[in-house]
């Protein structure tokens, strides 16, 4: 602990962690997921219904998962308590990434080169200060790669078990340990199968309460809401006429009364009509996001976190008018954090192409490029953010690699 507290970085990246916790306090932001996660925690292990809970968008009592709701319940609704648990979790990033580190050569250049890469990713400081589950999922699923490069099995199911309650995201890692067996490169035991078990139970409490079997509605809201959206407005290149259509179809929804089965059945038949009938593009439209949301600057995370005016595109364009554009020194800022994302991104890249070879680095990839896949069209960055320190840690090996091939900085980078 006291080798990493000697890193210049690490006390830049404390410095600013502090002050992103300090911001909050003085002028708070949330984002609209703070409203639903609250009021998730008001109405936890009850039965929603319009009348004792009204609910202000579809299938809305089985959109958040558990966890983040009882945080807010044990804190009671104290989000300066919370607030100052998310600090102390972000402070455990660099104590996790140095043990991630140590794996491989030039430990100590790796370790500093990936502090720089987390400390210019302003995402990493707005989700400290943002009272949401972002940086608790980042935190454990960080630890989690840690003690299993350790070979410290016993604990992985736990981990599977508070991230799949975080985020409903993360059950499909529920499967990891699995693939690892196959791989030959973990050992089953019977804790692995109590992470499934407790998600099975969570969608028969679903079902007994609404009649669905499913774990969280955002596998149904989501892809409708997001996915089939942006198909639709590049199909049809008419955002107008598309919100017409999902005005017409909120209708229909609202005529359905507030039996959740009829609903998800009717989202789901849309959005996969749409996709079955679109493939191509919608193939097309999702490798393209993917890639987004390792570019993606942040734009609308740091104007709900420094308060700017809100604006729509990647980098602030109002529906695609270049003429209406955010003020100009925060469209160089998006700028200039989209070019260093993509440099961050191409030497990621060129790691994971010359080291490929290795384990760790599969593994890191794997975490990563899975989370960003199911990101899918929107291509977001805050998708991105639980894994961010394993690409914050892929391009500093992408730096190096690249270094060392030319002899002049050699010996800068394997210097001790």
């Amino acid at each position: 602990m006291r080798v990493v507290w000697k890193y210049t970085w690490v006390k830049i990246y404390v410095l600013l962690t502090i002050l992103a916790v300090v911001k909050q306090f003085y002028s708070f932001s949330v984002l609209v997921d703070y409203f639903e996660y609250k009021k998730a925690a008001l109405y936890l292990f009850k039965n929603w219904t319009v009348e004792n809970a009204p609910f202000e968008r579809f299938l809305e009592p089985m959109r958040r998962t558990i966890l983040f709701p009882i945080v807010w319940r044990i804190s009671n609704f104290n989000w300066p308590v919370i607030l100052i648990i998310q600090l102390a979790l972000s402070l455990t990033v660099p104590f996790g990434l140095f043990r991630i580190v140590n794996h491989f050569k030039f430990h100590r250049k790796l370790f500093s080169l990936a502090m720089i890469c987390i400390i210019t990713y302003p995402l990493q400081f707005f989700y400290t200060g943002f009272i949401m589950p972002d940086i608790w999922s980042q935190v454990m699923l960080l630890w989690m790669v840690v003690f299993y490069l350790e070979r410290k099995y016993k604990i992985i199911p736990v981990f599977l078990i508070l991230l799949s309650l975080l985020k409903p995201v993360f059950i499909v890692f529920l499967i990891l340990p699995f693939v690892l067996a196959i791989l030959k490169k973990y050992t089953i035991s019977l804790f692995d199968f109590i992470p499934i078990c407790i998600i099975l139970c969570c969608c028969y409490l679903n079902y007994q309460s609404y009649g669905v079997f499913t774990y969280s509605s955002i596998t149904s809201t989501n892809p409708y809401d997001y996915n089939r959206k942006i198909l639709l407005n590049f199909k049809t290149n008419n955002p107008k006429e598309v919100d017409l259509v999902y005005e017409l179809e909120h209708q229909h929804l609202l005529s359905l009364g507030s039996d959740m089965v009829p609903q998800k059945r009717y989202m789901d038949s849309l959005t996969k009509s749409s996709v079955y009938d679109n493939l191509a593009p919608y193939v097309f439209l999702h490798l393209k996001g993917m890639g987004a949301t390792f570019l993606d600057p942040g734009r609308y995370d740091a104007m709900v976190f420094l308060n700017w005016k809100k604006s729509f595109g990647m980098m602030g364009v109002n529906d695609g008018n270049l003429v209406s554009k955010i003020p100009n020194w925060q469209f160089a800022y998006m700028i200039i954090l989209a070019l260093i994302q993509l440099i961050k991104f191409s030497f990621a890249i060129f790691a994971i192409v010359q080291l490929f070879r290795y384990f760790q680095v599969q593994f890191l990839t794997m975490i990563a490029f899975l989370l960003a896949f199911l990101a899918g069209p929107v291509g977001c960055a805050r998708y991105l953010l639980p894994a961010y320190p394993f690409m914050a840690m892929l391009t500093a090996l992408g730096i190096v690699c690249f270094a060392v091939k030319f002899p002049k900085v050699e010996n800068f980078i394997t210097k001790r």
